[in-house]
């Protein structure tokens, strides 16, 4: 078993704003985070600058999946000093990273999602997770806005729930 990892998953509706940016960094220090997923960045770039200032002063490493039309996009921050981010793989919904700790060598995955709405991408999301997941024998940390629900009280519009 490997050391306790902090990992904060957030669905955070747009970081173009630098407000928001300073909202997430203010959480991000408050919850002393390691590891932080940050879905619906809607985002196209991620600057060094924008890393460190939702990361704060520490050093900070990143990977991300660009938004498309201002929409999606997910950003996953790290501390180096504490994580070795061994591989990564970036798919359509999703950012999978394969990380190290630094204290044990300790190796885990961790996957950031922020599904579609679509029925059928999200059944080929689904297929990619599990070939990310097998494609490493290491255990997973899985987060994110799947945008599944599970009963129909948790939909939010009086649709069809398929």
């Amino acid at each position: 078993m490997g050391p306790t990892i902090n990992v904060l998953s957030w669905n955070v509706r747009g970081l173009n704003c630098s407000d928001k940016r300073g909202n997430v960094k203010w959480v991000l220090r408050r919850c002393s985070c390691d590891v932080a997923i940050l879905q619906e960045s809607k985002m196209e770039v991620v600057t060094r600058s924008i890393a460190i200032n939702m990361w704060g002063r520490r050093p900070v490493e990143w990977i991300h999946l660009p938004s498309v039309d201002r929409s999606e996009g997910i950003i996953i921050l790290q501390d180096p000093q504490i994580l070795e981010l061994v591989d990564s793989c970036i798919g359509s919904f999703s950012v999978c990273c394969k990380f190290k700790s630094l204290e044990d060598n300790f190796e885990w995955g961790l996957i950031g999602v922020y599904g579609p709405n679509d029925d059928h991408l999200r059944c080929a999301l689904f297929e990619k997770l599990l070939l990310f997941m097998s494609s490493w024998d290491i255990p997973w940390c899985l987060g994110g806005d799947f945008n599944v629900i599970r009963f129909p009280s948790e939909k939010s519009t009086g649709g069809r729930l398929t």
